[in-house]
């Protein structure tokens, strides 16, 4: 599909999902419960029917690595359909930690904020503690936080350095921080002029216990997660190379 037409038809299609709101705030006005899992189901529906729209083929490794409660994903960042791979195959309430300049988008923002994402502005340090502390609201609510330390996509180029003061969602939030390395999503909508063809890989690493790491452990945390997901992400782009 070329590019500007998926997106005339995903602009139509988000618009068409308004009706999916318009039910979840009737829902939560009677059981904020059911409106919750309503609002869950059609997110999961909604990303794989995006996915499977655009002929992505997807492989998934270490789901078995979720944890069964509430924890932080740490992941790189490659592309927008990053944020479509999780909806699509975490199965669990998951919440985003974004950048503000995301609030502005008007067919993404609401359903954004719907599910518990948090807006954060690096920029501003009381914003930003701010966010950190309404992140880890969420986690001990029971949903789980996606982090994406690099703070940009990279657009599959050399990872970026992991922001360090992104650590501290996980480390108040005192739950297991699960480390995910995502290659491919880049190719989908950020090169090339066609959407339709790609593959994607994800990999869920172990779940990481951060309430049993040291002083020394905690101040090298973000090197340590950024070199479990970029050795990861260099083995999958050899495999690919051999392929």
């Amino acid at each position: 599909m070329n590019k500007k037409l998926w997106y005339a038809y995903f602009a139509g299609y988000m618009i068409y999902t308004t009706v999916y709101k318009i039910k979840y705030k009737m829902l939560k006005k009677k059981s904020a419960e059911e409106a919750e899992r309503y609002l869950y189901s059609k997110t999961v529906q909604m990303s794989n029917f995006i996915l499977k729209k655009t002929k992505t083929a997807t492989k998934i490794t270490g789901i078995e690595n979720i944890p069964q409660g509430p924890c932080v994903f740490i992941s790189n960042h490659q592309g927008i359909f990053d944020g479509f791979l999780f909806f699509g195959f975490i199965n669990k309430p998951i919440g985003f930690i974004a950048k503000k300049e995301i609030k502005k988008l008007p067919l993404i923002s609401g359903w954004l904020e719907m599910l518990h994402t948090v807006f954060i502005d690096r920029e501003n340090i009381r914003e930003s503690v701010k966010a950190i502390n309404a992140g880890v609201e969420n986690v001990k609510r029971g949903y789980s936080m996606i982090i994406f330390p690099e703070g940009t996509r990279s657009l599959g180029g050399k990872m970026k350095e992991f922001k360090r003061g992104s650590m501290k969602l996980a480390f108040n939030a005192g739950v297991p921080v699960v480390p995910v390395t995502i290659e491919g999503t880049y190719k989908v909508l950020e090169t090339g002029n066609h959407v339709t063809g790609n593959k994607l890989h994800m990999v869920i690493h172990k779940p990481i216990d951060v309430t049993k790491l040291s002083k020394e452990e905690k101040s090298n945390f973000a090197v340590t997660v950024h070199d479990i997901i970029e050795t990861e992400l260099n083995k999958i782009l050899d495999e690919n190379k051999n392929v």
